[in-house]
């Protein structure tokens, strides 16, 4: 990995801790501003569009690719997305492939893919992988002010090792709240 090229994850995750609802139900990060609230100040938050600037490649999982893809606009452009599945893809845009092999191997082929830039991983449980093999270099988590409950996926469920973090950064996001944290060497 060049030395300006990170490991990173941006998401939105509900305050306890789902980056998806039920049947994978994403409409909780659409629904965060109220229809009567206020325009929000301008935050210091790093935008989606701020965050892809940086990114060269992304490594998603093939669960992610799929409710995407189902929601019918692709905000990645023309960026390389890597999906890393077993089974045949018909990929969601010409910049997606497929690609398969240990947490390891998927982010080589993907920090190869982003060159200088950032690789973004993208998805629960390659996230999860990532964060136990030790090769997740920064999170970056918008928190929506909600309280989803009951089944879905949690970020952090079944992680098997810990994760010594730092927090960096913290803004205000509208009604959200955005926190950058990155990984401290151990030792």
């Amino acid at each position: 990995m060049s030395a300006s090229s990170r490991v990173r994850v941006y998401l939105g995750c509900s305050l306890d801790g789902f980056i998806a609802g039920s049947n994978d139900d994403l409409s909780f990060l659409h629904d965060a501003v109220p229809e009567t609230a206020e325009a929000p100040e301008p935050s210091k938050a790093l935008s989606f569009e701020g965050f892809m600037d940086q990114v060269g490649a992304m490594l998603m999982g093939r669960r992610t690719h799929d409710v995407i893809a189902g929601m019918g606009v692709w905000a990645y452009g023309d960026t390389p997305v890597l999906v890393a599945t077993h089974r045949d893809l018909e990929p969601a845009a010409d910049s997606v492939r497929a690609v398969s092999g240990s947490i390891e191997s998927l982010i080589e082929q993907a920090t190869e893919a982003a060159g200088d830039k950032d690789v973004y991983l993208d998805g629960g449980n390659l996230v999860r992988q990532g964060l136990d093999a030790g090769l997740v270099d920064e999170l970056c988590i918008t928190y929506v002010p909600v309280l989803l409950g009951g089944d879905g996926t949690r970020l952090f469920d079944d992680l098997t090792r810990r994760t010594k973090l730092e927090f960096v950064e913290h803004h205000r996001m509208g009604h959200m709240l955005q926190v950058t944290a990155r990984a401290v060497a151990a030792g």
